[in-house]
């Protein structure tokens, strides 16, 4: 269930050029993958009722060019 949501809202991000740049809260490193996470922890309900912050996974390389509250726009 998780990921269905973090696609669709990847792919809303993706196709909404209004909306398409997110200031980053938190960066990851885990288990060699790379996340950038957004938004408020209320948006996204997992399946036990907790929230959970929006996430995407990015390259190394562009993780290493930002930092916690930069913008970060998806192409």
């Amino acid at each position: 269930m998780k990921k269905y949501v973090l696609m669709t809202l990847l792919l809303a991000f993706g196709c909404a050029k209004e909306t398409g740049c997110v200031k980053i809260t938190l960066k990851e490193e885990t288990n060699g993958r790379y996340y950038f996470y957004w938004g408020n922890l209320t948006v996204g309900i997992d399946e036990d009722g907790s929230g959970q912050p929006l996430s995407g996974s990015v390259t190394k390389k562009i993780y290493d060019q930002y930092e916690v509250g930069d913008t970060f726009c998806l192409d």
